[in-house]
């Protein structure tokens, strides 16, 4: 242990102690030590958040006026990304984090520095809390799926992508990945992907797999298997208790709930739909039958996808994925309709719902348009809300609306925290403007798209071809 560590460790002792007696401000600057004697321990950063917490009675909210509090601060971390200054970026997040340790932007913005500087223990922390925090923020879930991808840390990789595919049904890199995570994590199971021999991939077994359980049930999978006893399987003693209480509906959704987890989705919805027996008027029993039948579909038509794009040839082969997506999509639909008949006033539902009626897929506009209107009610909506109310407009033909929409998303977006919005955002007002022949315009919000990514869909044509036109509908 060199020096650094020891002393790392004794204000870890320290901190502990101050912890005790609840000498929260203490504890949080012996555990402040610790970090800065020993960046990469993810204990020392996980025991100073806990402290900080602590010191907020766990309000949830952080410090009085938080908000304005740390404006400057996150002013401070936007520059410092700019310029790659990823010390710059995580000293200012743990700044941040003093004020309010609930917001999931600090601890991204941590995790993203924190990744750049190779002290992956900490990012991953940091990632997995702003997840945590904000469970359907998609670009939070797409870079911990991307981060957890790249170390074959494949089951909560995919379950980030589920939700980026959840919440954004047309996201064509959130399909691709789905299916991409299926393809390695196969290829990896098998042992092919760095292993030349069978002698390899024995060499470099470790010497209990963390899913050694599960291997081991596979291999086993059809074979005659003495009676567990009590305590040794959670399956069998739920089956047990039902025998015994066949009455008891928690029982039932316990098992679903179990089967749903080892993706045992027939079983799951046969248990759900036993419980919804016992209690017809189940709104929550409803939710939770298409939840399960949605996983379901995803799983299938990731694996239809990697198939089709395999054998690209194979007419049959691509006409099953893209139908499998489309029973996808539908079933999204009925999910979120149903989750808004049940919580009238969960906005974030309503978003969910407006999002899939306005996709490509399902185009209905008119329908998605006033959940979109009272979705951006709420502020974390909001931007959003906007957008997608513009480009909705837009589609029914009424572009005035659609660019005053528009026009208010772009006000509070920013290209470093919404990039898809902020492009989106000025291509469709690019789009408007040009339709109406209003050439400076439109060039400005191009131009806008340009600076952040070249390639973006047509913007470079359509600066070439500038002209004028009507109110047409977009097309397309």
């Amino acid at each position: 242990m060199n020096e650094r560590e020891k002393g790392g460790a004794e204000w870890y002792r320290k901190g502990t102690e101050a912890m005790q007696h609840k000498n929260w401000n203490y504890a949080i600057e012996c555990f402040s030590n610790c970090a800065r004697l020993v960046p990469d321990n993810v204990l020392y950063r996980q025991a100073r958040v806990g402290c900080i917490r602590k010191s907020y009675g766990d309000n949830g909210t952080g410090a009085k006026m938080a908000g304005m509090r740390l404006m400057g601060v996150k002013g401070r971390i936007k520059k410092c990304r700019l310029s790659k200054d990823w010390k710059g970026v995580e000293a200012a997040a743990e700044e941040g984090l003093m004020v309010n340790p609930w917001d999931p932007q600090l601890f991204f913005d941590l995790g993203e520095a924190t990744e750049a500087l190779d002290n992956t223990g900490v990012a991953r922390f940091a990632l997995e809390s702003a997840v945590q925090l904000d469970k359907d923020n998609v670009d939070y879930n797409r870079k911990l799926g991307a981060f957890l991808f790249e170390r074959r840390d494949y089951k909560p990789a995919r379950a980030c992508y589920e939700r980026v595919y959840r919440l954004m049904p047309t996201d064509g890199e959130a399909r691709g990945m789905l299916g991409k995570i299926d393809a390695v994590s196969m290829l990896d199971r098998k042992g092919l992907e760095d292993a030349e021999s069978t002698r390899d991939v024995m060499a470099e077994q470790p010497a209990a797999p963390v899913n050694a359980y599960e291997e081991d049930r596979r291999a086993r999978k059809g074979m005659t298997k003495a009676a567990d006893a009590p305590g040794e399987s959670a399956e069998a003693d739920l089956v047990h208790a039902i025998r015994k209480d066949p009455r008891n509906m928690p029982l039932y959704m316990k098992l679903a709930e179990l089967y749903k987890a080892s993706r045992e989705f027939g079983k799951s919805i046969d248990q759900l739909n036993k419980a919804l027996e016992l209690s017809p008027d189940s709104g929550e029993i409803r939710e939770l039958i298409l939840d399960v039948q949605l996983m379901q579909l995803r799983e299938d038509a990731a694996e239809a996808q990697a198939r089709a794009r395999a054998n690209p040839g194979k007419e049959r082969l691509v006409e099953k994925a893209k139908a499998l997506h489309l029973d996808v999509v539908q079933k999204e639909v009925e999910y979120f309709q149903l989750g808004v008949e049940l919580n009238p006033t969960d906005l974030k539902k309503k978003f969910e719902l407006g999002q899939r009626l306005a996709s490509k897929t399902v185009k209905q506009f008119s329908k998605a348009i006033p959940l979109l209107q009272q979705a951006s009610a709420n502020p974390n909506l909001k931007v959003d809300s906007l957008v997608l109310l513009g480009e909705c407009f837009a589609r029914e033909g009424k572009n005035d609306l659609a660019r005053r929409q528009l026009e208010k998303a772009v006000d509070g977006l920013d290209f470093a925290d919404r990039p898809e919005a902020f492009k989106a955002a000025h291509y469709l007002l690019g789009r408007i403007y040009q339709a109406a022949g209003k050439g400076e315009q439109a060039e400005r919000h191009y131009g806008e798209v340009l600076s952040v990514d070249y390639d973006y869909k047509d913007v470079l044509k359509r600066l070439d071809e500038m002209g004028g036109g009507s109110s047409a509908a977009l097309e397309e």
